[in-house]
């Protein structure tokens, strides 16, 4: 049950002056929590940040099941402050200016700088999953926690969405349109994961270079399929034969051979189009991580390997379940193979020792993974939709009125899958070559990775090891075909469990080696002939990731609208956002394009891809009366729609039932200056 509050209007400078009031909140909360696990001051700039934004959006999300959006939004950073307060004390102000006055002014300059450049980026691309993002943030905005199906609300929409929770209070809360507070958050979480990398490489290494050179790898490691260009051109084309592309890969280009000297071509890209040659359907870099949860995931997963190491009593218990539980809803996969890690850690402890006996350090791991997953049984995402499913009528069945489906089927032989290059046979020569440049030398980093893990579980160190254990579940992906409602390519999500901490301790891990003084005198010639080596291996893996960033930065320059909107529908926004009835209904034949603007459902699609047969009929012809008899309350429309409309229609849509709520006058577009309008009508008394 949800109280319902009347919206308060604030004059324009109380809102601003309030929202900064809103951010200083959880970042002093978070800021005062990190100094109480008693991190060394250097890292409590970007642990706190995160684990400040991280915990009031987790809150936030906890009391959106039952109260208004602004009262939950505010409660989820007042929570947080006054955790931090509880658990600081006693304060002093010795405390105080340790936590909240940063030790290096340069990680401030280097985050403001991340962040900005980054969001200038995403202001001129519109890539990856934006006409699901923009929807739900707006719908989220207005206090649908958690979130339904945007085109049907009838449908509970159990996705990974913490991160556009976050940006729907920025928009509810600063007043910022939902597609520039998803570039910022972004951009924030970017920024925290490079400044989170620089820091945990550094505390690693004992090295700035290293740490530096860490955030570097992090931010542009990728796939390394432009090698392909360097082989004999009869030699790609027999390779290409053996290759089906999927998704927008085969919409771009005719094939792989082909393709190499072709761009991608993607809705909502830069102005100059990213090369085909340097992008990537299994390893793409973190600067081309343009979707609905991966930055915060990032930032979310290093922030955990800082952390737990200064974790010594309840207090750090607490933070690490409700970090935990924030994983669990951003990534559902990263979560559970982490978890089977610490199971397979525990296995692998029990016969290296010879005893069923737990470790007594072993045992906070299982009630951190019990309670979060408490949590992760009712929070909302993707688990807790499959607990629902476990829990209705038919167990393990999916529920009927819920967007995602899960399903695994099995490949008869280890596959490998591309988002673009298909289903990848590893016992197919041709495949299996392809398989190796789409994922680039990152794999190399396996055998010191795996020895790390090694070292970690004698040292008892559960965590790192869980994550090195955890990609063992992205092996086991070789096998598995994802056959749900997100489609056949999220399986290659599962091998990234394998890739992910091979990106994340190549660096620091090769570092120690390569800077090791105990090497014997006879060795050394061959260690620099291999340091040589690594230096080169680690070029070609960041070397994509800076041509696309390259490219994208071209975006800066040029921002866009969204969801083929226009400056009257920002106008119309500006005026009319979360205005309607918290019940109606808005019929657009852009139907997400209604629901950000408006804050309002439609009821126009089975799922994101593919509309209902029923609002097809309709938007051929809108008749008023029709909409209304389907349940439709208002009707949103232009001048461009108006002229395709039969002349039937455009009598009907003059009907007196029909009333004008508001319209916004313009043009066309930036190339198509004639006049035009954007209107939307109310159809309510259209019997």
């Amino acid at each position: 049950m949800r109280f319902e509050l009347n919206q308060v209007q604030f004059p324009y400078p109380m809102e601003k002056f309030l929202f900064l009031l809103w951010l200083l909140t959880w970042t002093s909360g978070g800021l005062l929590l990190a100094s109480s696990l008693h991190l060394p001051r250097r890292l409590i700039l970007g642990v706190g940040l995160t684990l400040g934004a991280v915990t009031q959006a987790w809150l936030a999300n906890l009391l959106g099941f039952i109260l208004p959006a602004p009262a939950a939004f505010w409660g989820g950073a007042l929570v947080t402050l006054a955790l931090a307060l509880a658990f600081a004390r006693p304060l002093s102000w010795m405390e105080i200016r340790r936590a909240l006055v940063p030790a290096s002014w340069g990680q401030v300059a280097a985050l403001l700088a991340l962040t900005c450049v980054f969001t200038a980026i995403g202001r001129g691309l519109l890539l990856f999953e934006d006409y699901q993002n923009l929807p739900t943030i707006s719908l989220m905005a207005r206090g649908d926690i958690p979130p339904r199906f945007a085109l049907d609300p009838s449908v509970r929409f159990g996705y990974h969405y913490l991160m556009l929770l976050f940006a729907a209070q920025i928009t509810l809360l600063g007043d910022i349109v939902p597609w520039n507070a998803l570039d910022f958050t972004r951009s924030l979480f970017f920024g925290l994961t490079l400044l989170l990398t620089y820091l945990w490489v550094g505390r690693m290494t004992r090295s700035r270079l290293a740490a530096f050179t860490g955030a570097l790898f992090v931010a542009f490691a990728g796939g390394a399929r432009w090698l392909l260009l360097l082989l004999p051109t009869a030699w790609v084309a027999s390779l290409s034969k053996n290759i089906t592309l999927l998704g927008s890969a085969a919409q771009s280009v005719p094939d792989l051979a082909g393709g190499l000297t072709l761009p991608w071509a993607i809705d909502g890209g830069p102005p100059v189009p990213f090369p085909f040659a340097f992008v990537n359907g299994i390893a793409h870099p973190l600067v081309l991580s343009h979707g609905g949860s991966g930055m915060m995931v990032s930032a979310l997963t290093v922030l955990i390997l800082i952390v737990y190491r200064f974790v010594r009593d309840w207090r750090g218990g607490l933070v690490m379940v409700i970090l935990l539980a924030a994983l669990a809803n951003l990534s559902e996969h990263a979560y559970l193979a982490a978890f089977f890690g610490l199971g397979l850690a525990l296995l692998i402890h029990w016969i290296r020792t010879r005893s069923l006996k737990i470790p007594r350090d072993y045992l906070p791991w299982i009630g951190l993974g019990a309670a979060s997953g408490f949590f992760a049984a009712f929070q909302g995402g993707v688990l807790t939709e499959i607990v629902r499913g476990f829990l209705g009528p038919q167990a393990g069945a999916a529920a009927t009125d819920s967007y995602f489906t899960v399903g695994f089927s099995l490949n008869p032989h280890p596959t490998i899958i591309s988002g673009h290059l298909g289903l990848l046979d590893l016992t197919n020569p041709s495949q299996l070559l392809v398989a190796l440049f789409e994922i680039g030398p990152i794999l190399l980093a396996l055998p010191i990775t795996a020895i790390w893990g090694w070292k970690m579980l004698k040292a008892h160190r559960w965590w790192d090891a869980a994550l090195v254990f955890g990609g063992v579940m992205g092996l086991a992906s070789l096998f598995l075909q994802y056959e749900g409602s997100a489609g056949v390519t999220a399986t290659s999500r599962l091998f990234g469990d394998l890739l992910t901490p091979l990106t994340r301790f190549a660096v620091p891990l090769l570092w120690t080696w390569a800077t090791n003084p105990s090497t014997a005198t006879f060795m050394l010639p061959l260690k620099r002939k291999i340091n040589l080596a690594v230096l080169m291996l680690g070029f070609i893996s960041i070397f994509s990731g800076l041509i696309l960033f390259g490219i994208e930065l071209t975006a800066a320059q040029k921002p866009v609208l969204p969801l083929a909107m226009q400056s009257m529908d920002v106008q119309i926004y500006n005026e009319y956002w979360d205005k309607l009835e918290s019940d109606a209904l808005v019929f657009d034949t852009l139907p997400a394009r209604a629901v950000t603007i408006f804050g309002r459902f439609t009821d126009s699609n089975e799922t994101w891809y593919v509309p209902k047969q029923s609002w097809i009929r309709l938007a051929q012809n809108p008749f008023p009366r029709d909409l209304r008899a389907a349940g439709f309350d208002y009707f949103y429309y232009s001048l461009i729609n108006w002229e395709s409309f039969s002349p039937e229609v455009q009598s009907a849509l003059e009907d007196p039932c029909v009333k004008l709520v508001v319209q916004a006058d313009g043009i066309r577009s930036d190339t198509d200056f004639r006049k035009s309008w954007m209107r939307l009508v109310d159809i309510r008394a259209c019997k």
